[in-house]
């Protein structure tokens, strides 16, 4: 029963997002608002069901438990670079819902996506490249190499934040930097781990995971009516639907790090998760962190 109901997530998912574009297509007024997210977690469906087929594998095949875990923890990761926007200033909301509680509603579940849209993208691609990945070097991971991410880490992070407008592209490789050696050192799942052993083909496909989700973020925010649009500095040209072409190379290392952070949460889970104490502390924190970035969202970074 479980394989034919995720067998079906193709079907049902490319349905629901055929249905949806009809309706954004037609004007409809609650598409406006709610395409984006809607044609996202139909696309997540379609992608799991698509994975499932293809692979034997997906999120959902694995535990729908651990798919909304991430979904849930997907919001926090992603406020966190909300709260980076703040300082950058690449981004703003444009055409959101008047109404607070369907604004932040919509802040909740479109940020839930990500995550777990780059596991469903990276599992496809994984699929094919398994095993076949070019490998371009074997990295030995010393204490001095490890010492060096975590200096460029904060070199990093320093700088994109004191000076935006120069350095703001970095961001996009702090958390590689600093996540990475940290997995790594503590035996967590890391790309450093299999690049050390010069197995390439995990990499590339986050990599990929990372462009073809680009691609459509990008692609869906263009038609939606509750939008972002982008400023660059020295970088705001020659734009694909909303984002200026050389911002596309950013989604690259935004799959890495995400990789990253999901891997040390995954771990930590694993650690902790039965934990009463752990579990009691987790879910609130992250639900006031988010209701915190929400509310800066919409002091600085929603434009009424």
């Amino acid at each position: 029963m479980k394989q034919k109901i995720l067998k079906a997530n193709l079907f049902i998912g490319l349905g629901l997002i055929v249905f949806s574009a009809v309706l954004l297509a037609l004007s409809v007024p609650f598409m406006k608002h709610w395409f984006y997210t809607l044609v996202w977690w139909s696309f997540i469906l379609f992608l799991d069901g698509l994975n499932f087929r293809l692979q034997g594998d997906s999120l959902l095949a694995q535990s729908v438990k651990k798919f909304f875990l991430l979904a849930f923890y997907s919001i926090s990761f992603w406020c966190f670079f909300e709260i980076c926007d703040l300082r950058l200033q690449n981004w703003s909301y444009h055409g959101l819902p008047a109404s607070r509680p369907e604004r932040w509603l919509g802040y909740f579940l479109s940020y839930a996506t990500v995550i777990p849209a780059l596991k469903e993208l990276e599992i496809f691609w994984y699929g094919f490249l398994k095993g076949k990945g070019p490998a371009l070097f074997r990295l030995r991971a010393s204490r001095s190499l490890l010492a060096s991410f975590y200096a460029s880490a904060a070199v990093c992070l320093v700088l994109s934040l004191v000076w935006p407008r120069l350095f703001f592209p970095l961001i996009w490789l702090t958390f590689i930097f600093l996540l990475e050696p940290l997995n790594y050192s503590h035996k967590f799942p890391s790309l450093m781990a299999e690049v050390e052993q010069a197995k390439w083909d995990r990499f590339w496909s986050v990599v990929l995971a990372g462009l073809t989700a680009g691609f459509f973020w990008e692609f869906w925010n263009f038609w939606a009516g509750s939008h972002w649009e982008y400023y660059l500095p020295y970088l705001n040209f020659g734009r694909i639907f909303q984002m200026p072409v050389l911002g596309y190379t950013g989604f690259m290392p935004f799959a890495l790090e995400a990789f990253a952070a999901t891997s040390l949460f995954l771990a930590l889970v694993d650690k902790w998760g039965k934990k009463r104490v752990a579990r009691l502390v987790f879910f609130p924190a992250c639900l006031l962190f988010d209701a915190f970035t929400f509310y800066l969202i919409d002091l600085f970074i929603f434009k009424h």
